[in-house]
C-alpha cells in the first residue's frame, strides 16, 4: 500500500481511541486529509486512476481503496470527466469528508422548503418537495469539504479531469441516498454508488 495512505489510515484510526462522535473524530480527521492531498506520489498515481461513471444512465462508481475492518470508515476515489455532473443528491445518514486531489467543480448546496411530509402527516415525502439554493462555490485542489449526513448538494465539473478523495463513516454502496429532481420536486431512494476495490501499491 502506498505510504502515505498506510500513515492516513493509522493516523485516523487512531482517532476512534477517544470517547467522541463521528462529527467531532470526521473534523479531526480534515488535517489528515490535507496532508494526504498534497502527497506527490498520490497525485502522480491518480493520473491513471480509471473513470467508472456513465452519467446518461445515472450510473457512478467510486474507487474503493481501503474499508476498515474494525470501525467500517472508507477510503474512496471519484473521477470525473471534463462537463460530469452529480445528480443532487444526498449521501443518506453517511458523513463524508471530500477532498479535492485534482481538479476543481462548483459545488452548490440547496435545503428542502417544503415541510417534508407527506398528505397523511408521515415523513418522508417523494413529491412536493421544494429546494432551495444556499450555496455556490468553485472548488480547488487541496479544498476539504465537510458533508454532514442528509446535505443536499451537486457537482458540477469544468473543462478538466476531476478527482475527488473522498472519506466515509461507511460504505454509501450499502447505504440509501436520496436524488432529487429539483423541477419536477420529486426525490427517488437508491443506493449509493458502487465501490469498486482498487488497490494503490
Amino acid at each position: 500500500m502506498l505510504p502515505a495512505l498506510e500513515t492516513f489510515i493509522a493516523d485516523f484510526r487512531a482517532l476512534y481511541d477517544g470517547e467522541i462522535d463521528d462529527i467531532e473524530r470526521f473534523e479531526l480527521g480534515r488535517p489528515l486529509m490535507k496532508t494526504l492531498l498534497a502527497d506527490p506520489d498520490l497525485k502522480y498515481r491518480a493520473e491513471n486512476w480509471p473513470s467508472r461513471n456513465d452519467p446518461a444512465r445515472g450510473y457512478y462508481e467510486n474507487l474503493l481503496f481501503y474499508e476498515d475492518p474494525d470501525y467500517g470508515f472508507v477510503l474512496n476515489a471519484l473521477i470525473k470527466e471534463p462537463g460530469e455532473f452529480t445528480p443532487i443528491h444526498d449521501h443518506g445518514e453517511v458523513l463524508t469528508v471530500y477532498g479535492v486531489l485534482v481538479g476543481g467543480e462548483t459545488v452548490r448546496r440547496y435545503r428542502r422548503v417544503d415541510n417534508g411530509t407527506r398528505e397523511n402527516g408521515a415523513p418522508g415525502a417523494d413529491d412536493g418537495i421544494e429546494l432551495e439554493l444556499v450555496g455556490d462555490h468553485q472548488v480547488e485542489p487541496g479544498y476539504i469539504d465537510f458533508v454532514p449526513p442528509g446535505d443536499i448538494h451537486v457537482e458540477h465539473n469544468g473543462p478538466h479531469r476531476t478527482i475527488g478523495l473522498i472519506l466515509r463513516n461507511g460504505n454509501v454502496g450499502r447505504n440509501l441516498q436520496s436524488w432529487y429532481d429539483k423541477e419536477a420536486g420529486t426525490r427517488i431512494q437508491r443506493y449509493g454508488p458502487k465501490q469498486v476495490p482498487y488497490f494503490l501499491e
